[in-house]
């Protein structure tokens, strides 16, 4: 299934130099993934720096969406699943039974292919999850907000509205919100998967 997903690697943070010494993030060793018997995943072994944008490249169907879930255990939710091997993640194997999978959640955020904001305002939607961390001072929330925002480059668009349903935005907005609801608890990574397929040249330009 997944012999064909590539790996290409984009540094955009670190010069040559410090490339010839940079940490592993993450790491898969012979790692497995089952849907009930059905094996979704066989056997990848693979490592990926800190600092670094990494794009997981395969035909449909290959297992990129399988295999990035299972860095932050998102396949959990799916009954049957089950894994093998090891997916190691800051010196850990993420499926050992002691592992927190909330907090693995919190520090690998996750955006999917079609947006899923929550049905509140703008402003509720990238402050869920710094109130959930304990961030409680609204004056706090507020820089979180906008900066969250404006990394997602959506804070022009909505600066005046923040108190409005999100339901109501358009689908590149609504997916813009995302990737600031994502970046709001600063994971140490970011996974996303595919979230500009089904959007117009014009939304994928912006979330680009």
């Amino acid at each position: 299934m997944n012999k064909n997903i590539t790996l290409r690697k984009f540094d955009q943070f670190a010069d040559h130099e410090e490339n010839a010494t940079m940490e592993t993030h993450i790491e898969a060793r012979d790692f497995s993934l089952f849907y009930g018997d059905f094996e979704a995943v066989r056997k990848v072994s693979l490592q990926i720096p800190k600092r670094m944008v990494t794009a997981m490249i395969g035909p449909s169907g290959c297992g990129k969406s399988t295999l990035l879930r299972s860095i932050n255990r998102m396949n959990d939710l799916i009954p049957s699943t089950h894994a093998s091997g090891q997916m190691i993640f800051d010196g850990c194997n993420i499926y050992d039974r002691n592992i927190d999978v909330v907090t693995l959640r919190a520090r690998v955020g996750m955006v999917f292919q079609k947006p899923n904001v929550f049905p509140k305002s703008i402003f509720d939607n990238v402050a869920y999850g710094p109130r959930l961390q304990g961030v409680k001072n609204r004056a706090q929330l507020n820089e979180i907000v906008e900066t969250s925002l404006r990394q997602a480059a959506i804070w022009d668009e909505v600066k005046d509205r923040l108190n409005a349903n999100a339901l109501g935005m358009s689908g590149g907005q609504q997916q813009r919100l995302c990737i600031a609801r994502a970046l709001a608890i600063k994971p140490e990574i970011l996974l996303m998967d595919e979230p500009t397929s089904a959007l117009d040249p014009k939304a994928t330009a912006k979330i680009e």
